[in-house]
């Protein structure tokens, strides 16, 4: 179904009910959010990995941000950390959805922790799947010369240097089987719907200024942060930062998982859905 909110249509996707039968009774089970990584693709690897697990015990919504897959695609001028956050709330405001579990994965995890931000009362819990409070283009570039070497460095400094068709296509073919392991790539490029203008848009704005730190202690939400070692887009000492600003938040770390935990640490979606539903 597509939700309007402001000046664009969301699609979403719902698994499991909200009420469940219990004896004679109807039991409520918490309401889980899963904002996509990105930018440019959609919310469709979660169908895959955590969202079924979730389901069994948990309401699963997922979304395409403005911008991505079956949204409204909108304006570049509105693909923003700011605008997918508010598109959230006023989407839970049409819904009936009250205090959600958000879980943000990788890009989505900077819209998730803008939301946290910006409404600390309106979620339940947080979950963070390496997520960044800001871009930092050198570590980037360094720590993808580290584990894919000189090729992927220079493919991943040519794209966010100068951000275009040209440096995306070399990016996503050269760096892509780095964030995510040769198998995967593939299937991560031709499965989900994607956007190639929203890359090189956000890369070319607002991934030269956001920087989300300074409100990272406004978060009041329980945290819990799921990190991998060897996401180069997503670098260790960038993930530091978040979990040195939310000193509440619980972190879990999964020596050699990269961009897609779920799928190189498949035992991270149990412990995700534990805190979820516990």
């Amino acid at each position: 179904m597509r939700v309007a909110v402001t000046g664009a249509r969301l699609f979403v996707d719902f698994a499991g009910a909200k009420l469940r039968p219990d004896g004679p009774w109807l039991r409520e089970v918490p309401t889980v959010v899963l904002v996509h990584t990105g930018p440019g693709t959609d919310h469709t690897p979660y169908k895959e990995t955590i969202g079924p697990v979730l389901a069994e015990d948990a309401q699963v919504v997922y979304v395409d941000l403005r911008g991505h897959g079956r949204s409204d695609e909108s304006t570049p001028d509105t693909w923003r950390v700011e605008t997918w956050s508010n598109d959230l709330s006023v989407l839970f405001e049409r819904l009936g959805v009250e205090r959600p579990v958000v879980i943000g994965n990788g890009f989505g995890a900077l819209t998730a922790l803008r939301f946290a931000q910006r409404w600390p009362d309106a979620l339940s819990k947080l979950v963070l799947v390496n997520p960044v409070a800001r871009n930092v283009v050198p570590r980037i570039v360094t720590r993808f010369d580290e584990l894919g070497g000189a090729a992927a460095g220079e493919a991943a400094h040519a794209f966010h240097e100068h951000p275009n068709d040209v440096t995306l296509t070399h990016f996503m073919n050269t760096c892509l089987p780095v964030m995510l392991g040769p198998a995967y790539a593939v299937p991560a490029m031709l499965t989900p719907i994607w956007n190639l203008r929203v890359p090189v848009e956000w890369v070319r704005e607002e991934a030269l200024t956001l920087d989300l730190r300074a409100e990272l202690g406004s978060i009041t939400a329980e945290t819990l942060i799921v990190a991998g070692t060897d996401d180069p887009q997503y670098p260790v000492a960038s993930i530091e930062e978040v979990i040195a600003g939310i000193p509440h938040a619980s972190v879990r770390w999964y020596q050699g998982a990269r961009h897609a935990v779920y799928r190189d640490a498949p035992e991270s979606i149990r412990m995700v859905r534990d805190f979820v539903t516990r």
